[in-house]
């Protein structure tokens, strides 16, 4: 009894130990609680009973009912677990399908962009490179106003306006995708580029993602039609059922 006792205890639910028999009840939810009422026989033959009660009504007398309570919580735990893995193994599932369905192909606005600014990329920097990529931006659709100095694309609105959204510098980079730099003393104008799906294109074949040898900030662009949006949104309404 002081065994079973104790694993309630253990599990959060409170209990006075009596020499009295313990009368405990559980929610269909599986949750235990309890209320304590001490009933006196006489002056010298005191008696207690502890009674632990929901709304369920359903009683337990003996230890073997109390354990078998408890089998039932641990039961219902494990379920909860298993759904809560499954669910996750879903959503996975379905971003990974998000992330296929929302790359770019060779006739969507961010290749073709990325295409035009490939075709005419000139084999060192013209010091054009804002000019550049605006052209091949709007040859793709892309409406907006030019600016005349590139970091202006990102600072201004512009992109954003013209349906680019910005996401984390570390996400995986597709067809498309355009880099702003911001401006410094030494690069008053910034700088900005896309990617091809090879190679990052300015107004030249770029050999890697920064065009400078030193270390700038900058921020990545992405068409918003190709930018997964998924949350983890079934996790809580699988716990809360």
């Amino acid at each position: 009894m002081k065994q079973a006792l104790l694993i309630l205890s253990v599990l959060g639910m409170g209990i006075a130990q009596t020499s009295g028999a313990a009368e405990t009840t559980f929610q269909p939810n599986n949750t235990l609680s309890h209320t304590i009422t001490n009933i006196s026989a006489s002056a010298n033959y005191g008696s207690s009973r502890n009674i632990y009660s929901t709304n369920s009504g359903a009683h337990v007398y003996s230890n073997d009912e109390i354990s078998q309570a408890i089998d039932n919580l641990s039961a219902h735990a494990k379920q909860k677990e298993y759904q809560l893995a499954s669910l996750t193994s879903r959503l996975s599932y379905e971003q990974r399908q998000q992330q296929a369905s929302k790359t770019p192909d060779s006739s969507s606005a961010p290749a073709i962009a990325a295409a035009r600014a490939s075709r005419v990329a000139l084999s060192r920097s013209s010091g054009y490179c804002a000019r550049y990529v605006r052209k091949a931006l709007q040859s793709a659709g892309y409406e907006f106003t030019p600016n005349p100095s590139a970091y202006q694309y990102a600072s201004r609105g512009t992109l954003s306006n013209a349906g680019f959204s910005k996401i984390s510098n570390d996400m995986p980079t597709q067809v498309g995708d355009v880099i702003v730099y911001d401006r410094s003393s030494k690069r008053p104008h910034g700088h900005i580029q896309i990617f091809d799906g090879k190679n990052w294109i300015s107004d030249f074949r770029q050999n890697s993602i920064s065009p400078y040898s030193g270390v700038y900030n900058y921020t990545t662009w992405r068409d918003s039609k190709y930018v997964d949006d998924a949350s983890d949104r079934g996790i809580y309404l699988a716990m809360a059922e």
